[in-house]
């Protein structure tokens, strides 16, 4: 037999509407009351009707998000950190991922005119001028994660992705006087590899070293493209002292090369990547990278969308989160 909210009432001791501000924290209750609740309801196996609950709120309490993909550790812990967060706010999530930017365009549109949801979390490698329209007409709120500079008067979370990359740089050129520093770039529509790459390139203009075309080599956030990347630069006539990966994935494809080729990580080169994916603690010698907050990325959207979405006002704001630089042993340090 399923339990309604009258029969969670009535063994509490309460009114309905007080159990209804306890799932729903639209009002403050006294917290033995709020505990009481909660335990009677866990008792009875009550879970409260969504339906219903955005009936009569005029309001889903649902987010719509949407990735470039699902795929991966660092996808796999953004929605980690918004689901985590959504929960804390008894609030549901609809995640939604595309391959290409028609996919993800029809995915927009049917957020914003379904009514499925109030609001939606979008990460996009660009923003094309047909979805920069869709968004600036919507009602519905949205807020971006590691948008561009092109993203004006919305809600921006993203990383330090240029500090992050010259400081793995700064780091071989100061720490390790390396001098020939090559690069493996991520695709070159994607906001996150440009900023690494300008780290990368005002690292060594800053140390006054030039940059050799030989040296960078193109990939694509992959495995594979890492592992060709490597490859690539160390069959060079000038070979590298180190080389920058423009994220973690890339570097472990360089490990697969260097063991084939025979070559040693840092005796014959030093590699660091970027992002501090868990695979990196299990990479021999440890990879040195730079951390990215994954799950902050999640759960901070999440925040300034609710808080958009209750306040029913448009909120400005570009939150930077910092990559910090995690020493392994693959740069040479000891």
């Amino acid at each position: 037999m399923k339990v309604d909210i009258k029969e969670v009432a009535r063994r509490a001791g309460v009114s309905i509407a007080t159990v209804s501000r306890v799932f729903s924290n639209s009002n403050p209750v006294k917290p033995e009351t709020k505990s009481k609740i909660l335990r009677i309801a866990r008792q009875l196996n009550y879970v409260p009707n969504p339906i219903a609950r955005s009936l009569s709120k005029q309001t889903t309490e649902t987010i719509g998000v949407i990735l470039p993909d699902l795929a991966g550790e660092f996808f796999m812990e953004i929605i980690h950190g918004i689901d985590e967060e959504a929960y804390k706010h008894n609030w549901f999530v609809i995640v939604s991922s595309s391959h290409s930017k028609r996919n993800m365009l029809e995915t927009l549109v049917e957020f914003m005119g379904s009514g499925r949801v109030d609001g939606v979390i979008l990460m996009a490698p660009q923003i094309d001028e047909r979805m920069n329209v869709i968004i600036k007409k919507s009602k519905r709120p949205v807020v971006f994660i590691n948008a561009g500079n092109e993203i004006e008067n919305f809600v921006n979370v993203k990383i330090d992705n240029f500090n992050g990359a010259y400081n793995i740089v700064e780091h071989f050129i100061k720490q390790h006087k390396f001098k020939r520093i090559g690069l493996v770039e991520g695709p070159s529509n994607n906001f996150d590899a440009i900023e690494r790459a300008k780290g990368f390139y005002k690292a060594l203009g800053d140390n006054k070293i030039k940059v050799d075309g030989e040296m960078v080599h193109s990939g694509e956030f992959t495995v594979e493209s890492g592992y060709v990347g490597f490859k690539t630069l160390m069959k060079n006539k000038t070979k590298p002292d180190a080389i920058f990966f423009a994220n973690d994935m890339m570097a472990v494809g360089a490990y697969q090369a260097a063991k084939e080729m025979s070559i040693g990580i840092p005796e014959d080169v030093a590699v660091a990547g970027f992002d501090d994916i868990i695979l990196d603690q299990f990479l021999v010698p440890r990879l040195t990278t730079a951390h990215v907050p994954t799950q902050d990325l999640g759960s901070k959207a999440v925040k300034h969308l609710i808080e958009i979405i209750k306040k029913k006002k448009k909120k400005t704001h570009v939150e930077v989160l910092p990559a910090d630089l995690v020493v392994g042993k693959s740069c040479g340090c000891r």
